[in-house]
């Protein structure tokens, strides 16, 4: 998704709650240090923002809205690009009029299982995107209950096989057990990256949205450490998360 789309996004919802300088300040802040960020960080954007009363007062249905726009974005029900808007220092306290058309504590409960969950996969023999789906995924599984993690796969593969997914990312989540294995059929990178955001939609319907942010994001920065340095994954990485 292009950084433009994402900050139409996030103006578009937060301009229903909060409106002049406040909400150029918030862009702004978005834009220096967020628009650059994995998708499923939006939770810690929003606890950035704990001076705002209007967003911390209604920052679970921000964050809701947040996620189902970027998940489907319509540009046709986005308001026009603010970012001229938010460069210009004057009528600040304006309307906006468009010159072109972590408070809470961080899961933290290894099992353990976490530890063979999060091997690293034979790069030798597996595509990077097959391995880094495998390892978020994992990770993530690695801190909830395995009825959650049925749940989850159960999601996913019903939605990969609706959206008719290539056999090997939808076998990745048919085995019976609580991972998901890196089949060694090279995943498109488009389908590996549907396979980790219907992973996300099904974590939020599992244990809400915000619980959902906040481990997936601990899980693609752990992913995203071990390989530092290994320019392919890191790579890969981003393009997976849409960066």
């Amino acid at each position: 998704m292009s950084p433009d789309i994402k900050r139409r996004i996030v103006f578009t919802i937060l301009s229903d709650y909060i409106a002049g300088e406040e909400l150029r300040q918030v862009m702004i802040l978005w834009q220096a240090e967020f628009s650059e960020r994995s998708r499923y960080e939006l939770n810690q954007f929003l606890g950035a923002c704990r001076d705002v009363p209007g967003i911390q007062q209604n920052r679970l249905e921000i964050l809701s809205r947040l996620v189902r726009m970027v998940m489907a974005a319509n540009e046709s029900d986005l308001k026009p690009d603010p970012i001229n808007w938010m460069n210009s220092a004057d009528d600040a306290e304006t309307s906006f009029t468009p010159s072109e058309p972590l408070t809470k504590e961080e899961f933290s409960r290894p099992q353990q299982a976490a530890s063979r969950l999060s091997q690293p996969q034979k790069t030798s023999e597996t595509a990077p995107q097959n391995s880094l789906v495998a390892e978020v995924v994992n990770m993530l599984f690695s801190r909830l209950r395995s009825d959650q993690i049925r749940t989850i796969k159960s999601y996913v593969l019903s939605a990969a096989q609706k959206k008719k997914l290539q056999p090997a990312a939808v076998a990745m989540f048919e085995q019976p057990d609580i991972s998901v294995s890196a089949v060694h059929t090279p995943l498109e990178i488009m389908d590996a990256r549907k396979l980790i955001n219907f992973t996300y939609i099904g974590c939020c319907e599992a244990i809400g949205p915000v619980d959902a942010d906040l481990l997936l994001s601990k899980a693609v920065r752990e992913v995203g450490e071990k390989y530092r340095g290994n320019e392919p994954y890191a790579n890969c990485l981003n393009q997976l998360l849409g960066r």
